[in-house]
């Protein structure tokens, strides 16, 4: 009887989580990132206290994110209109979800990503000297095939809206070219950071579709790659 009880429960509590999951696209995306995390982490060599301390980050994390999903669904079955309380108490559980994604942004930098850093330094440092004109060069090509494949596609202008998006191309060019160029993890980091903020800010606008961005930041990306493999 105990046991049914027991995988009653666990059957109970994986239906919750697949529900979150299936409903909750900050869930996904913490998801996403922490089996990121987990691979790169297989290639890094880290310590068997390293796998436990992100372990640990990584189901606070989500732990966080299951509850601030249920004390959403209990605010909103209390409050059935609007009302300031109601977004106070959202409000709260969202910022315990933020803290604790900046957390494990932290323990991520000084265990995953500080090896990655320097494993990519080291790699990069390798490379012989590069041409910024490159990099120019790179933006003029993108530019114009988005020019090229929006006139296929008949919509949007060159740098607004339409298939694919312009602002995530040049973006995400710039973000290659930085790499090459200043051979540094960190502010390949950090301009990874801006370009994707760059191309939310277009599906946030309204511009672009989340697939319109998605394949101008590859296309970006992909073309400059293979001009410095090519020329450099």
């Amino acid at each position: 009887m105990k046991s049914d009880s027991w995988s009653k429960s666990v059957s109970v509590a994986i239906e919750g989580i697949l529900y979150a999951v299936k409903s909750e696209r900050n869930l996904k995306i913490h998801i996403l990132l922490s089996i990121a995390v987990l691979i790169a982490a297989l290639f890094l060599n880290i310590t068997p206290l390293e796998y436990i301390i992100l372990a640990i980050t990584i189901t606070l994390v989500i732990s966080f994110e299951l509850i601030n999903t249920a004390i959403e669904k209990i605010t909103d079955a209390i409050f059935k209109d609007k009302c300031e309380e109601a977004k106070r108490i959202k409000d709260i559980a969202a910022g315990a979800v933020l803290l604790s994604a900046f957390g494990a942004v932290y323990i991520g930098y000084f265990t995953v990503f500080n090896r990655m850093k320097h494993a990519t330094n080291s790699l990069l440092s390798k490379t012989s000297s590069l041409s910024e004109h490159i990099a120019i060069v790179s933006i003029a090509i993108v530019v114009f095939l988005v020019v090229l494949i929006k006139s296929f596609f008949n919509k949007g202008e060159p740098l607004h809206g339409g298939m694919p998006s312009g602002h995530a191309a040049v973006a995400f060019s710039v973000l290659i070219s930085t790499i090459y160029i200043s051979k540094n993890f960190v502010i390949g980091i950090l301009v990874l950071l801006l370009s994707i903020l760059v191309s939310l800010s277009r599906v946030q606008l309204k511009i672009h579709t989340i697939g319109e961005v998605v394949f101008g930041g590859i296309l970006g990306a992909l073309v400059t790659y293979i001009l410095f493999k090519i020329f450099v």
